[in-house]
């Protein structure tokens, strides 16, 4: 039995008209043909991408062999240059000895005078304290090198003075930031480790100020109200706090008579020097003289702060008043405007008023000279 299918091409007028009825279609390969060409056209696709993936591997291959080339290169370069850089350091290994030494040196230093106390200040500064009259006859001092420490951490006069180790502000030479003076506790409350670390006679027991040491002594006066004199010279002092007078005797006969007194004072932390914290000044120890001389004066790092900010508070201050003064000035010239305002208006309502009385007056008589 045969099949005769007749395949006809719709015409363009067909397609665009409405679609007459569909033919039916035969496909004449066979199913292994298709398969076939199927296999044939996943193989091909297969090889291209095998053939990419060659190429983006070779491509690879080539630029990792062109790192690796080029980092074996500088390694050979660096290499060359390391036997030169071994001899440089061979030949400055002295001087980094040396150098290691010194700091070993300075850190010992620093550890050895850390509670280095200036006794010639602190006795100076009692002279000065002293009223005429009184005489001190002994003296002993008690301290501790770990308390003084502990107690009262030593500072740079460096630091305090603000300067590095040329001698320049810091704050100006911009070698680091502004160093700030800290505040060695004289008379305030410390905290009960610090204020116990010394055994020394106190005024008051419950609020006793921090100390790093204890000044015992005895001595004669005209009078005890010079011993209360002496007394209070030494509370307004740095060098001392919390001085204490255990006892007076008065001796002689009348007109000759004399005090015998003795007492304990604490030595506070302004007596620790701090010139070994900070040895980079060894280079050229004029820079040290400057920042002591400094720090006497006054003139450190945090009276400079102060000074400084008292001077834009100052000229807040002179801103703030010149604003008010300024307000103050147009509240006062509003006031008088609306005051000579208002005595205008009163002056013309004033005015109104007689104008209208003289009006009414007139009026009235003219009507009563009509009447007559």
């Amino acid at each position: 039995m045969s099949t005769n299918v007749e395949l006809t091409k719709p015409s363009a007028v067909a397609r665009v008209s409405t679609p007459g009825p569909r033919l039916a279609s035969v496909n004449l390969l066979s199913p292994v043909t298709l398969e076939s060409l199927a296999v044939q056209k996943v193989r091909r696709r297969l090889i291209a991408a095998g053939l990419v993936g060659a190429v983006v591997v070779g491509g690879g291959w080539l630029a990792e062999g062109a790192r690796l080339h080029s980092a074996q290169h500088r390694l050979a370069t660096e290499q060359a240059q390391t036997a030169p850089l071994q001899a440089q350091l061979a030949a400055l290994e002295p001087v980094a000895r040396f150098f290691a030494q010194l700091d070993a040196r300075k850190q010992a230093a620093s550890s050895a005078m850390a509670a280095e106390v200036l006794f010639s200040k602190a006795l100076s500064d009692l002279n000065t304290r002293t009223p005429q009259g009184l005489q001190i006859n002994s003296m002993s001092v008690t301290l501790t090198p770990s308390v003084v420490t502990s107690v009262s951490p030593p500072v740079s006069p460096l630091v305090r003075a603000g300067l590095d180790a040329n001698g320049q502000d810091v704050a100006k030479s911009g070698t680091g930031a502004a160093a700030s003076t800290p505040t060695t506790p004289v008379n305030p409350a410390a905290s009960s480790a610090a204020s116990s670390a010394v055994t020394c006679a106190r005024p008051d027991p419950f609020h006793p100020a921090a100390i790093i040491g204890c000044v015992t002594l005895s001595g004669t006066a005209p009078s005890r109200d010079v011993v209360g004199q002496f007394v209070n010279n030494l509370k307004a002092g740095t060098y001392y706090a919390d001085p204490f007078v255990t006892t007076t005797t008065i001796t002689g006969a009348d007109g000759t008579e004399m005090v015998q007194f003795s007492g304990s004072v604490g030595l506070t932390g302004a007596a620790v020097s701090g010139r070994y914290t900070d040895l980079s000044w060894l280079s050229d120890p004029k820079v040290l003289a400057a920042a002591e001389k400094m720090v006497a004066s006054g003139n450190t790092a945090g009276s400079r702060l102060a000074k400084q900010t008292a001077a834009q508070q100052a000229a807040a201050k002179a801103a703030a008043e010149a604003a008010a003064k300024a307000q103050a000035a147009a509240d006062t010239a509003a006031q008088q405007a609306a005051e000579a305002a208002a005595a205008k208006q009163l002056q013309d309502a004033a005015a109104a008023a007689v104008a209208a009385a003289n009006a009414a007056a007139a009026n009235q008589a003219n009507h009563t000279g009509q009447g007559n």
